[in-house]
């Protein structure tokens, strides 16, 4: 995301924002808000001091009720005229300051109203509700964002400057910004149209949930006091995250490392610097923690980037608060921890707490990940050591607190695993709220065989359930077809739905090619960068470490263009191992370059590999027959159907024009399969004259499109097939385009 210049601030506020505002809730809001501003500006001290003014300053939504600010409530403190005199002498506190002062005055008052009311009024910390009144005292530094998550998102979309403190401090930052590029405000309007556009730009410029996590949007959510919390389902959380010494400090140096994008084995250097524990095979885990685990970097076009909540980690002045959500949405066990150490504080040790969580997970043999848990727990700040009574034992923390009254009601009972079923979550509010159904929940959004035929598979239910039948039993399966005929776009599906929804984390795809080699795929020497050698895992090793690191969970590789490259070659002895019979530690077998003399790798149960063969490429050689006895093969053919021809009328292709498109491919199709030179094998498949977007286009618009098609697409290929017979590809070619 990148932030936004004055320019195009100045325009969303004077276009996009002016729409938005002049909707009729949002009238509703500025009109109740700027009220709000009045009253607390206008109040003397004696009306200040009355209960019920106090009531009305702390409790009024007026100012906004999005976001956090109604669970906690501090009804003792409406009669303590010493907090009402302290919060009166501080309204005109700001005026004059430079931003950086302001900043600083803003984040010392809200700490310091915190420290007088809790635990005094309140048994949680009432910091939303604090922040909406302080946005009433102070219209002209505050905006309406109530957390840290989204006041840092913003930051980020503004290109803030960053200053000193905590997320309050922060607020004057972007309302200085906002008023560098739409000017000062002149009214209380203005004023608060200025902070309504705060939130406008979390709405539409920052908000996103995690992967697989859904969103419930509303422009007015109902408030509340809890932090903003995305969950995934109890099948897509992460099943166990170690935790080693200063992992914290080491996640900042990886995501800082990946600013300006880093290559994995550069990235695996920067870990094994910083973590000297470590060795370069634990080190691929540490690198699945920051991406899948806690979602704080990505891979784009082979180099590790940081993501949203990576760059708020770099940013935030104290960096586990920025893990504490990821770690209680993305990994199985904190959320039940933080809930029984909740029932029972002060009541269950480090190691009796790692038990409990063992016995949620089937496929945990030992307390190891349980305890893991627990220390991620402690690392941030979640739960902490009770040593007043001598016993060591576990109580949650003031944010510990939070995110447990955050977990949606019946959590335990339906974020759960079985041994053959994952318990899957119907939808996830991102403030933590959950739509949940009685009986059993269901993946938000699950994916099979039918997710496959509604996305535009023309094979029909049945075949392509048993297409991933085939791949679960067989554990390795090759789509081989003539051109266009939908193998890379089948294979990556048929893995999605073996593994139950769209999880990229858990499906690795790349591309074989003439020049690959064993020492790219499995493992070879590398330049180190300092003049030496090292050696380098290639990516199937790591798919290989992937799926063992959770073997109750499947992962499936996608190999495209499977025999573009040499196969016996580029897998070498674990060629033996993929096969279906030869998976398990007690085949595992010494690769050519070990990293010790006693290491043995074997292919786990769990990883499935789909390929895919392209069978009109004249240039690729024939597969080693050993492949062929370790692989599956299914043929794709051209699919120009009925379920071809419902889903283009679908999407807007005129029927007549579908069916006239049909025929010609057919018949072109026909040729081709008795040509003796060529054979069924070269036929041009349905994904040429598939319509993958839902473009509203005229009928001319379409006829446009197919002619368009023909000729930068089909024509060069029939020039290929027939290279020496010109006038019949040029013959075929005109067959194919509609008559004018």
């Amino acid at each position: 995301m990148h932030s936004l210049g004055a320019d195009e601030l100045r325009g969303l506020f004077e276009d996009e924002f002016a729409a938005y505002r002049d909707e009729d809730w949002a009238r509703d809001w500025r009109r109740n808000y700027a009220d709000q501003v009045r009253k607390v500006r206008d109040a003397d001290r004696a009306a200040w001091q009355a209960p019920e003014f106090q009531k009305m300053l702390w409790d009024a939504s007026d100012v906004s009720g999005i976001g956090p600010g109604q669970a906690v409530t501090v009804v003792g403190a409406y009669p303590d005229t010493q907090l009402a005199d302290l919060l009166f002498d501080a309204r005109g506190s700001l005026e004059g300051l430079g931003v950086e002062d302001r900043g600083k005055r803003l984040q010392a008052l809200f700490d310091d109203v915190l420290t007088w009311v809790r635990p005094r009024y309140a048994k949680r910390r009432p910091k939303a509700r604090l922040v909406r009144l302080l946005a009433a005292m102070f219209p002209y530094d505050m905006t309406c964002l109530m957390d840290a998550g989204r006041v840092f998102g913003v930051q980020r979309a503004l290109g803030a400057l960053r200053l000193p403190g905590g997320y309050v401090a922060q607020h004057a930052g972007l309302r200085e910004r906002v008023r560098e590029a739409v000017g000062t405000a002149k009214t209380i309007e203005e004023t608060v149209d200025q902070s309504i556009f705060c939130w406008f730009l979390w709405q539409t410029k920052v908000e996103r949930a995690d992967d697989g996590a859904v969103t419930l949007p509303s422009p007015l959510r109902e408030a509340n006091d809890l932090p903003a919390l995305s969950l995934l389902p109890a099948n897509a959380q992460r099943r166990a995250l170690a935790a080693v010494k200063d992992n914290v400090s080491l996640l900042v140096a990886m995501v800082r490392e990946a600013e300006q994008g880093i290559a994995r084995e550069d990235l695996i250097d920067v870990i094994l610097a910083e973590a000297s524990q470590l060795n370069a095979s634990s080190a691929p885990n540490m690198i699945s923690q920051a991406m899948g685990g806690l979602g704080l970097i990505r891979l784009e076009g082979g180099s590790y980037r940081p993501t949203e909540r990576g760059q708020e980690l770099l940013i935030a002045s104290d960096p586990v608060q920025v893990l504490q959500a990821p770690l209680v949405g993305r990994v199985f066990g904190m959320g039940h921890l933080l809930l029984m150490v909740g029932r029972e504080p002060g009541a269950l040790r480090h190691s009796e707490a790692a038990k409990r969580l063992q016995d949620l997970v089937p496929t945990w043999k030992t307390t190891l990940p349980g305890s893991h848990i627990v220390s991620w727990a402690r690392l941030v700040g979640l739960v902490q050591l009770d040593n007043s009574t001598g016993g060591g034992r576990l109580i949650l923390t003031d944010d510990g607190e939070d995110y447990a009254a955050a977990l949606p009601p019946d959590f335990e009972r339906l974020w759960q695993l079985a041994p053959e079923q994952d318990v899957e979550v119907d939808a996830v509010t991102s403030e933590g709220a959950v739509a949940i159904p009685e009986g059993p929940a269901t993946l938000a959004p699950p994916y099979d065989a039918q997710s496959i035929v509604d996305e535009g598979c023309f094979l029909g239910k049945d075949r392509v359930e048993a297409a991933v039948e085939l791949l679960r039993r067989k554990k390795n399966l090759i789509l081989q077809g003539p051109p266009g005929t939908g193998k890379t776009w089948l294979a990556k599906r048929l893995g999605y739905a073996l593994i139950g929804a769209k999880d990229t984390e858990r499906l690795l795809a790349l591309q074989f090619q003439p020049s690959l080699s064993y020492e790219d795929f499995v493992r070879g020497w590398r330049p180190d960068g300092r003049g030496g050698l090292r050696l380098a895992d290639g990516a199937f090793l790591e798919a290989v470490q992937a799926a063992a690191a959770e073997p109750g969970r499947p992962f499936v590789l996608v190999i495209e263009e499977v025999n573009r490259g040499n196969p016996a070659q580029i897998l070498g002895e674990l060629l033996t191992l993929v096969e279906a019979t030869k998976r398990g530690p007690e085949e595992a077998l010494r690769l050519a370059y070990p990293r010790s003399l006693d290491e043995r790798v074997y292919v786990p149960e769990n990883l499935y590999i789909v390929g895919t063969m392209n069978l009109a490429d004249r240039s690729l050689a024939l597969v080693d027959l050993a492949l062929r006895r370790r692989f599956a093969f299914l043929t794709l053919m051209p699919e120009l159907g009925p379920p071809w021809r419902a889903w283009c009328v679908d999407h807007g292709v005129p029927p007549a024009l579908v069916s006239e498109i049909g025929t010609r491919m057919d018949a072109l199709n026909a040729v081709i399969a008795e040509d003796r030179a060529l054979g069924p094998q070269f036929q041009v498949g349905h994904s040429f004259v598939t319509p993958v977007g839902d473009d509203a286009m005229s009928e001319e618009g379409w006829r446009r499109w197919y002619s368009e098609t023909i000729d930068t697409e089909v024509a060069p290929l029939l020039a290929e097939y027939w290279f020496d017979d010109a006038t019949k590809a040029r013959e075929r070619t005109a067959a194919l385009r509609l008559q004018v």
